[in-house]
């Protein structure tokens, strides 16, 4: 039986969390599948669900997202 696992992040903007999905997909041959986004007032959350993947990956995937947040604000191409 394959394991499955949900989560939810938090972002305010989906499009940086789903290119980081998909690089980390591609590099690392894992199915990180964005399968829900909610747009609430200031924040929007998007549930993650993943099959293929040891637990190890959860973490890397976030720190890949946030060292690419980190390089954008660096840039000035987001301001939080």
């Amino acid at each position: 039986m394959e394991k499955k696992l949900e989560f939810s992040v938090i972002c305010s903007d989906e499009k940086h969390l789903i290119e980081a999905v998909d690089l980390y997909n591609s590099h690392y041959k894992t199915d990180f599948l964005i399968v829900r986004i909610v747009h609430e007032v200031e924040v929007i959350f998007v549930d993650v669900e993943v099959t293929k993947f040891k637990i190890e990956d959860i973490f890397k995937l976030g720190y890949a997202f946030g060292v690419e947040q980190q390089k954008l604000r660096q840039q000035g191409k987001i301001d939080w």
